[in-house]
């Protein structure tokens, strides 16, 4: 039977609301039922994953939201074409607390799987909340916290299961993939079978059409049960356990004896002793370049630990240099990004480690009294872009804030949010190019 809270967060759409809104956002009535399929349990699962602490406050602005909602008449809600509540900018901030950090790659791998745009899926997004909520809530009537948190805990495989076919649980972050029963969105079917296919020189199960041939150790095979064969199965499979020591014997001849102990030697000591071993792929994979520090010389003599070619090297240049020659239209596309600012996810907060750089423009500024600057806010493509637009002028702005508190406000003399209107890359890019789309940048100005 299909879980319960999947079944009544689904019921409040039926075949008008499909049509409203595939209508309404220039989808197909099919895309828009596939697609909620995909976002109905992925915001199960974003608000499963996140912390007691952090679930229950997301709780508790969910509950100041949607309290007034009348949940058994959503659906005509939606087809009377009024005020949807989950499209305001609050619904939005919603959804970037329940998924935090990973909010980006699920919308991107959603409409990846949809082949629609970024701007769709956050749309399907905020438009399933409601849903998604009132089943949690049992239609607004019962906001406790740690119930809400029982029933995501214990339905978290069902929700990992009704995930479609084909959509990377990669998206909604490693902690899901841990899941031992759920293999890219379906669960594992258990081996029932009480003759599963060995094969004898590879030994490995190849009986099960679904889950690729893994590797047998002595008492499992990887994280799934091995089935006992039965006796006359491993009998049929004597003969080849008798060739087995015959061709490494051959093998043995062939290469191994072929080979001088010199050359052996030689080999075994290409690597050098001082490379200290690896234990897993994902240490050489997840490993980043170790950026250069320097220490920037200003005109007072003063210095700034920075980074080689970071904005405070670059920035110090450029002002050291003859710049007031420049036209004032070509200051204007002269753009220095931040290379070490950081905003907590889907807001205009400032992090704790962003400070430094901040400082470091600060003293900048201080021994170039003359320089005034502008504040540009940038996001990617994904999500809404008058939420987009928003978010990036108040990023500006804390920006100009945080530069106030230094005693260098008066020399911003403009901040603006230009949203996604110049990213380079596309919503269901990469993340590793959409990064380079969410920045905050000065530019110098006469």
């Amino acid at each position: 039977m299909e879980n319960s809270l999947l079944t009544t967060a689904r019921s409040y759409f039926n075949d008008q609301v499909f049509d409203n809104l595939a209508a309404k956002h220039g989808e197909s009535a099919d895309n828009v039922r596939k697609g909620l399929d995909a976002v109905i349990p992925s915001l199960f699962l974003g608000l499963q994953s996140k912390s007691p602490s952090d679930q229950s406050g997301i709780i508790d602005v969910l509950k100041q939201y949607f309290s007034q909602i009348n949940f058994s008449d959503l659906g005509s809600l939606w087809n009377s074409g009024d005020q949807d509540p989950a499209d305001s900018e609050k619904s939005s901030h919603l959804i970037s607390s329940i998924f935090g950090g990973g909010l980006d790659q699920v919308i991107a791998t959603v409409s990846g799987f949809l082949h629609t745009s970024g701007g769709s899926v956050m749309q399907l997004l905020k438009t399933a909340l409601p849903g998604v909520v009132g089943a949690l809530t049992q239609n607004g009537t019962d906001w406790d916290s740690s119930r809400i948190a029982g029933l995501l805990d214990n339905n978290k495989s069902d929700f990992l299961a009704a995930l479609p076919s084909g959509l990377n649980l990669g998206a909604l972050g490693s902690s899901l993939l841990s899941q031992p029963n759920v293999v890219e969105g379906r669960p594992v079917i258990p081996v029932t079978d009480p003759e599963p296919i060995i094969d004898p020189v590879k030994d490995v199960i190849v009986d099960d059409p679904i889950i690729p041939p893994v590797t047998r150790t002595a008492n499992r095979v990887e994280d799934r049960p091995v089935a006992h064969v039965p006796e006359e199965r491993k009998k049929g499979g004597g003969l080849w356990w008798l060739l087995i020591p015959l061709l490494l014997l051959l093998l043995w001849f062939l290469f191994g004896k072929g080979c001088s102990r010199e050359n052996e030697t030689a080999a075994t000591d290409t690597i050098p002793s001082t490379v200290a071993p690896v234990d897993t792929v994902e240490e050489i994979i997840t490993e980043t370049p170790v950026r250069e520090s320097i220490m920037v010389t200003l005109p007072d003599n003063s210095t700034i630990n920075a980074y080689k070619g970071g904005i405070e090297d670059q920035l110090v240049a450029f002002l050291n240099s003859d710049y007031k020659q420049i036209s004032d239209d070509d200051l204007k596309n002269r753009w220095f990004d931040f290379d070490n600012l950081n905003f907590e996810t889907g807001t205009s907060k400032i992090t704790a480690e962003s400070q430094t750089q901040l400082q470091n423009l600060a003293a900048i500024l201080k021994v170039f009294p003359d320089v005034k600057v502008k504040i540009g806010g940038y996001t990617d493509k994904t999500g809404d872009e008058a939420f987009n637009k928003k978010l990036s002028g108040e990023r500006a702005d804390a920006v100009k804030a945080a530069l106030t508190n230094m005693s260098v406000g008066d020399r911003v003399v403009e901040t603006e949010g230009y949203g996604s209107s110049l990213a380079k890359f596309e919503a269901n890019a990469p993340e590793s190019d959409r990064i380079k789309d969410r920045r905050v940048s000065i530019s110098v100005r006469k």
